[in-house]
């Protein structure tokens, strides 16, 4: 089995130690956390803002903390835009951005972004739009506020001669949609130093300043474009840490001492993390802080946890001479120290080994841009590699014949300095597809589903891929869903049985799975693209939250459906009927109305008329239809019922359906054991086994046979399942064995022809 997994859940190191749609009720939401951030080794309160948010029975987040409401505060947990929870965090937790969600009776809410910051937070206090009413900090700090439209912020502190302080705003990368600008300001209120977006972290702003004066300055933050609002939040940083965007290097390996130094714009003296990570840990992401020597204050890195052996560049390899040497199968990090750098890395291979080379730059955070070329032992060109879209620079290589082979690998841009660390993962060639999830939160009524969108991109898997969920708690059910055959999305239907409980967050992963030859290759889905979108477009949310899909359980609905064919057999020109069954609650006795998911069928060639299921009526009949160009195979649709009693409603999706298109019957023949003797008559039989859709004649005709054989006109009778068959071979008839004698067969639907023909079947002469 072949299995591509990403990131399970996320260990957390210091630098000093180790849609189609959410749901169909959603009503729980976080808008904001007061402040934006905890610490490690404290006790922090913070306060959720949102909605729905009373009664709450459970707070998760991504990081280990201790978690309780916070005590003594009056009416804490009954107010439904906000509530308070005093959060411990370890001291060994390591600085970065993480997620919270709140539970309640009824539901959950989505993901909101929080850090964890070893810098101390204070809150805004407004007015400060001009210098005149700027807002006095004491550095270090970091500051939680949110800009006005067509507004900005101003912050004064006080620094000494020669002191270096760093800037940092955590925007967008805490889900906000501000795309900040950061100044700094002298004493007269004249620009000094300036940034706005930072090659790797988005639009976000991150810079050192060294001041040669003591006195006291200004910072302004607002947004590029002069937008603004409350949900324009900013967490403003300030201090001594040293500005990072990446570990180096950017991957550790599990069960193996790790030396990890830091890539970032200023990270002169930062202090390398060290520490063992346990062959059996089952994470795939390490959140990393760095410090500056005697630094109170920690910038943020994150690295992949994996389980090959890692290389780094030696300098210097610019020139073939010079090549780095690795071994082929480890992957490559390598730093752009300065602009215009090459590196070269020489690897041995033998001819058919198979191997891909996949560039991962900006996803984890460096602003290189690759340029990656093979080169084959002559020095020719065998492959180039730029990173495009989602790609960032892959090639595929085979080796053609045994040899060393080159790896160049540059940025596009000729770019570089202390920031423009890469990464290449070297993985041996296995098929393999991904997954993506149209979402991240699910809220099921309980006893009812919830539909999610699924969608695929192939590469070289083709077939059937089944869908299944993994972690699922019980009652937390799919019902049987597959991606079919040539299609590339469909729907599948997640239950939650009345029995399992409420105001619990369960977390779970979708997997797929596929036949190619003998290997079966699986994948979990991801979530990151639903994420981007709920995040304000964030580039790249936290990896450790890619796979994982969270349910909660809302109050019953007023009704829930059914089918009595969970899987429906019919095939081209052919059609079948299902009936779709309604649960309804005491006193709903509306219409419901249907709908198809996805509203295309999601199956080309094949045609589903709903009707809806009349006020007062438990079931209606559904007819399935295909044409004469419809594929052959399984695949999944679900159609959704929607009704409404005064100012309730409920959204319910039937269990996933499975089309199974079929070939109309096979043929299989029984010629009695296959010998017939000249001049001589073999009575045998055809068999049909029938597709449930078509039971309508059969006619049969026979190719193939031997010179001097001839078969009497035979017709498998409308309900029939076969016929007998006459063979009669002429006194002249060929003496000698045919392999490959087929039965073909004939029905008729309506002015539709439904050929058929058997397999080869072998019948001799003597």
């Amino acid at each position: 089995m072949l299995y591509r997994s990403l990131a399970r859940r996320s260990l957390v190191v210091g630098a000093a130690a180790l849609c189609l749609m959410a749901s169909n009720v959603q009503a729980q939401t976080v808008t904001s956390t007061v402040p934006q951030a905890v610490m490690p080794g404290k006790a922090i309160d913070v306060k959720l803002r949102g909605g729905a948010l009373a009664g709450p029975t459970q707070l998760w987040t991504s990081f280990p903390a201790e978690v309780a409401l916070t005590p003594d505060l009056a009416g804490n947990g009954t107010n439904a835009a906000e509530v308070s929870y005093r959060l411990t965090v370890p001291a060994d937790v390591g600085p970065g951005i993480y997620a919270l969600r709140v539970a309640t009776p009824t539901g959950i809410s989505p993901l909101r972004l929080i850090a964890v910051d070893d810098l101390p937070s204070v809150s805004q206090v407004k007015p400060n739009q001009t210098l005149a009413t700027a807002q006095s900090v004491t550095l270090p700090v970091a500051v939680d506020g949110a800009v006005d439209n067509l507004s900005h912020d101003f912050y004064k502190f006080t620094v000494a001669a020669g002191q270096r302080v760093a800037f940092e705003v955590l925007g967008r990368r805490m889900g906000s949609p501000i795309d900040p600008l950061l100044r700094v300001l002298d004493p007269k209120g004249r620009e000094i130093a300036y940034s706005d977006d930072v090659g790797g972290l988005g639009p976000d702003c991150q810079f050192a300043y060294t001041f040669k004066d003591a006195g006291e300055y200004f910072v302004e933050l607002r947004d590029i474009r002069w937008q603004g609002s409350a949900a324009h939040s900013y967490r403003l940083r300030m201090g001594d840490f040293p500005c990072v965007s990446v570990p180096y290097p950017m991957a550790v390996k599990k069960g193996a001492f790790a030396n990890v130094a830091f890539a970032g714009s200023s990270v002169e003296g930062t202090q390398p993390v060290a520490f063992n990570l346990p062959g059996e840990a089952t994470v795939n992401w390490l959140n990393l802080g760095a410090r500056l020597p005697n630094g109170t204050s920690s910038g943020f890195a994150t690295a992949a946890v994996v389980l090959g052996d890692q290389a780094l560049e030696v300098e210097p390899n610019n020139e073939a001479a010079n090549a780095t040497r690795v071994e082929l199968g480890m992957s490559l990090n390598g730093r752009f120290d300065v602009p215009g750098d090459v590196d070269r890395f020489v690897f041995t291979a033998k001819a058919g080994q198979h191997f891909v080379f996949s560039g991962i730059t900006r996803s984890q955070g460096s602003p290189v841009d690759l340029d990656l070329t093979l080169l084959k032992p002559d020095g020719g060109q065998m492959a180039a590699a730029d990173d495009v879209g989602a790609s960032e620079g892959k090639i595929d290589f085979s080796a053609p014949a045994d040899g060393d082979y080159t790896l160049v690998v540059r940025d596009l841009l000729r770019r570089g300095g202390s920031a423009f660390a890469y990464r290449i993962a070297v993985e041996t060639f296995a098929p393999e597809f991904t997954l993506a999830v149209s979402t991240d939160t699910v809220n099921i009524e309980a006893g009812g589903a919830v539909p999610v969108t699924v969608t695929s991109v192939r590469g070289p898997v083709t077939g059937l891929i089944k869908l299944s969920l993994e972690g699922a708690p019980e009652g937390v059910t799919a019902a049987p869903a597959v991606i079919g055959p040539g299609l590339n999305s469909t729907v599948m239907t997640i239950h939650g049985a009345a029995t399992v409980p409420a105001g619990k967050i369960y977390n779970l992963r979708i997997v797929g799975s596929s036949q190619l030859g003998a290997a079966e290759v699986k994948t979990v889905a991801t979530v990151t693209d639903a994420q981007k979108v709920g995040f304000s477009g964030l580039q790249t949310p936290p990896p450790a939250l890619a796979e994982t899909i969270s349910v909660g359980m809302n109050p019953a609905p007023l009704f829930v459906l059914k089918t009595d064919k969970p899987v429906l057999t019919f095939g081209k020109d052919l059609s079948a009927t299902f009936k779709v069954q309604v649960v309804r609650a005491e006193g709903f006795g509306e219409e419901i109305a249907l709908a198809i998911l996805p509203p295309q069928n999601g199956v080309p060639g094949v045609t589903i008329t709903p009707k809806p299921i009349a006020k007062g009526t438990n079931e209606v009949e559904i007819v399935v239809a295909a044409n004469a160009q419809a594929p052959l195979g399984d695949f999944s649709v679900v159609l959704q019922g929607t009704g409404k009693l005064d100012k309730r409603s409920s959204v319910q999706p039937i269990p996933s359906l499975t089309l199974n298109l079929a070939a109309p019957y096979v043929l299989k023949p029984d010629f009695a054991g296959g010998t017939i003797a000249k001049g001589q008559t073999l009575k045998g039989k055809v068999v049909a086994e029938r597709n449930p859709a078509y039971a309508g004649p059969i006619t049969l005709t026979f190719q193939n046979l031997p010179k001097g054989v001839t078969a009497a006109p035979a017709t498998i009778a409308a309900g029939q399942t076969e016929a007998e068959v006459v063979l009669t071979a002429a006194a002249d008839a060929a003496v000698g064995a045919v392999p490959n004698v087929i039965v073909a067969g004939e029905g008729v639907n309506g002015a539709a022809k439904l050929p058929a023909s058997s397999a080869a079947t072998a019948l001799t002469v003597q």
